[in-house]
């Protein structure tokens, strides 16, 4: 089928084409418009008008798009960007529905006399505009019928939390959805035949004109709930379903889908969403409690109830067998938040390490959640990168240390979550706690009393950390030849189904790629991180390679060094470059024999030509050396153009670890508007690893934009951190 698209935005006169991230969509631009300006109001961090200067607010435009859909097209959403002069937009993202009627939000509909009548299937529209709106819409329904409800807008950028009421023909309320602020899908069973509303509100009772909703009603086809969570790869299985007009059952191969080798997608017949599967290596079995010994590798697929909401199992292990226990749970869908735990046969703890504190800090200024490697404390007298310390029950690694009182202490983290050791899991502080540097000796040991608390570390996790969600996974070293315990619950006492794979360490690794739309500078280089997530304890190096280019771009080699976990690659457009068209670009690294992609989920990862630079960054620095303690000096240039005389903040790509930027007050590295060239440090904490990295420098060009604006110097420097 064929629709029209309106996209408004700014910088968007002279669009030339849309990318989906879905092949079978396609559309071509058929108008543009110009719309009025928007009132130019920047707050700065003080809460007054921002001193920064972006120039003037650029114009905005209105896009009138015809979107093609092939027959065979998915259901779901689908993203796209738009090709511009300046290069690819910022992601945005259309629906794909079920051809079914809309039902328009019709004011005055704040009383059941008001509400706009419907007829289900129907997929419902409006915004909850002004606070303490309601929105009712009227419709007939069967007994014992079943519809679902799902609210869509927020993948569309709505900032609507519906609460969704179903009432009947007198007002009252049958059941409320959506009251624990969480946008969610819901089923509902009519027990009485005829008249019916359904009243839509907001969590916070708060209304604006971004609280728009787009929510589908009606006797589609919905699986709530399906086990097993996976199967084996290359084999088939029988998957229960439950949900509303859907099979008991279907039968599955275990395929991998293109994308992720570890995944396959299953979509049952008549149903309007689908569900991801995971492939295992490992032989599978069913959990029936009490459940035969195990025998290793395998992989369990269980189910915690109200009857059963703790599993045992038990296996054997040979001293020093090292071995993996794996949960997805979370990460497939199922409410569980797993926690495991290695016994002895005899049901007792395992201590795998002692922790003993030797400098006592507290925690200050604010309660801190589970997630940012950011917290203030109250002093760090004695504490240095790379050592241990414990918050809570869960212990991190210092990365970096406060530059002064206004500054937080930093830990170890990925993707912007912190780390964990010793299988520990990450929590919430609140302020004024106390937090250690601590000593990790082995199972055990005793000590001289020093007034601090000596804390036992036993096998067991709760939250496996960046990447894991809320799934536990627990690395294990058998201690002694024998028999030992598996026990598996559930934190909450929630109940539903889990998958748990148990193995010995199989090293591995995951990427990802940021910018996914690197739009080029002609004659102008930008920075690429790649990200690799370690799995399974591999701590080598992985070698990046870049897609093949079309002529006028060049790319430099990268690589992610061993104990890293990042790796940069500088992406060069030639000044008399002659791509028209955006170009869809792939980050491979290779390591343990393996190939892995980067970002493979993501299937609009575009590369493409954008304007004349602002700002072009050389370094006349190439290569330096330095040992723990030391610092060495980097000098970098910049030339303005375009009439570009703002400042010029300088970003650092691809630190190594415990490697510094010393104190340069509160705005950084800065070129000031008057300046052309800098000289900066770099520093090696005492506790720095000996190795050769590269990193990279940047020029960061402040805007509106919530893209990436960075120009990087064409060249990488290469820091060697030589033995003490």
């Amino acid at each position: 089928m064929t629709a029209e698209l309106v996209i408004e935005g700014f910088n968007l006169a002279k669009t030339s084409a849309i990318y989906f991230s879905d092949r079978r969509v396609t559309g071509k631009i058929l108008r543009v418009k110009e719309l009025p300006d928007l009132p130019d109001i920047r707050i700065g961090a003080n809460g007054t008008q921002s001193s920064i200067d972006v120039g003037p607010l650029p114009p905005r435009n209105q896009l009138t798009v015809e979107v093609d859909i092939a027959p065979e097209a998915e259901i779901g959403d689908v993203s796209f960007r738009l090709q511009t002069p300046l290069g690819t937009s910022p992601e945005g993202t259309i629906l794909i529905e079920p051809y079914v009627g809309e039902a328009p939000d019709q004011e005055p509909n704040d009383t059941l006399a008001g509400a706009f009548e419907t007829h289900l299937p129907a997929v419902l529209t409006g915004a909850i505009s002004k606070p303490g709106d309601l929105d009712h819409f009227k419709f007939t329904a069967r007994a014992g019928q079943t519809i679902v409800i799902e609210n869509s807008s927020d993948k569309v950028g709505s900032s609507l939390q519906p609460v969704i009421a179903i009432l009947d023909a007198n007002g009252a309320v049958l059941r409320t959805y959506g009251e624990d602020g969480e946008t969610l899908t819901f089923t509902h069973k009519f027990e009485k035949a005829g008249v019916h509303y359904l009243r839509i509100s907001d969590y916070e009772r708060s209304g604006r004109a971004s609280h728009q909703y787009r929510i589908k009603v009606g006797e589609f086809g919905f699986v709530s709930y399906f086990y097993p969570l996976g199967l084996q790869r290359d084999s088939a299985a029988t998957i229960q379903l439950t949900g509303p007009n859907v099979p008991a059952t279907v039968q599955v191969k275990g395929t991998p889908i293109v994308e992720d080798p570890f995944s396959t997608l299953l979509r049952p017949e008549g149903a309007y969403n689908r569900v991801k599967l995971a492939l295992g290596r490992d032989p599978e079995l069913l959990v029936a409690q009490p459940s035969p010994k195990l025998t290793l590798p395998v992989t369990l697929n269980g189910k915690l109830d109200k009857a059963t909401s703790v599993h045992k199992f038990s296996f054997s292990a040979k001293k020093g067998q090292p071995l993996v226990f794996e949960v997805m749970a979370r990460r497939l869908g199922s409410p569980l938040d797993t926690t495991i735990e290695i016994l002895t046969a005899a049901g007792k703890p395992i201590e795998v390490a002692a922790v003993r504190p030797v400098v006592e800090t507290f925690t200050t200024l604010r309660d801190h959640d589970s997630m940012q490697p950011g917290v203030r404390i109250t002093h760090w007298n004695n504490i240095n990168a790379g050592d241990y310390m414990m918050l809570g029950r869960e212990i991190v690694r210092v990365a970096e240390l406060p530059r002064g009182p206004d500054e937080d202490i930093r830990y170890e983290q990925l993707n912007g979550q912190r780390v964990t050791f010793y299988n520990t899991a990450a929590e919430a502080h609140a302020i004024d706690k106390a937090i250690y540097k601590v000593q990790i000796h082995p199972p055990g040991a005793q000590f001289a009393p020093n007034g601090l608390p000596v804390t036992r570390i036993y096998a067991q996790n709760d939250d496996g950390g960046p990447g894991f969600s809320k799934d536990s996974y627990l690395t294990f070293t058998a201690p002694a030849d024998g028999d030992y315990q598996l026990v598996v619950r559930d934190v909450t006492g929630a109940t539903g189904p889990y998958r748990l794979n148990i193995r010995e360490p199989r090293p591995d690794f995951r990427l990802s790629v940021n910018p996914r739309n690197p739009n080029v500078p002609r004659g102008g280089t930008i920075p690429l991180t790649v990200t690799a997530t370690r799995l399974d304890g591999y701590s080598g190096p992985i070698d990046l390679s870049f897609s093949a280019l079309p002529k006028g771009f060049t790319v430099t080699k990268g690589r992610i060094e061993p104990n890293q976990n990042t790796g940069v690659l500088l992406l060069t457009a030639a000044p008399d470059i002659q791509v028209a068209e955006a170009v869809r670009f792939d980050v491979t690294g290779a390591a343990l024999g393996v190939t892995r992609q980067a970002s493979p989920e993501d299937h609009l990862k575009l590369i493409a030509v954008g304007g004349n630079p602002d700002v072009i960054m050389t370094s006349a620095t190439r290569r330096v050396e330095l040992a723990p303690g030391e610092t060495a000096a980097i000098q970098v240039k910049i030339s303005r153009h375009n009439g570009f005389a703002g400042r010029v903040p300088v970003d650092v790509v691809n630190l190594p670890p415990r490697v510094k930027l010393p104190d340069f007050g509160l705005n950084g590295v800065l070129l000031n508007e008057d300046e052309t060239e800098r000289t900066f440090y770099i520093e090696a904490t005492p506790s720095a690893e000996p190795g050769d990295y590269t990193i990279a420098v940047a020029g960061r060009v402040e805007t509106r934009s919530p893209q990436q604006n960075l120009s990087a110097a064409p060249e990488t420097i290469a820091v060697r951190i030589k033995a003490k």
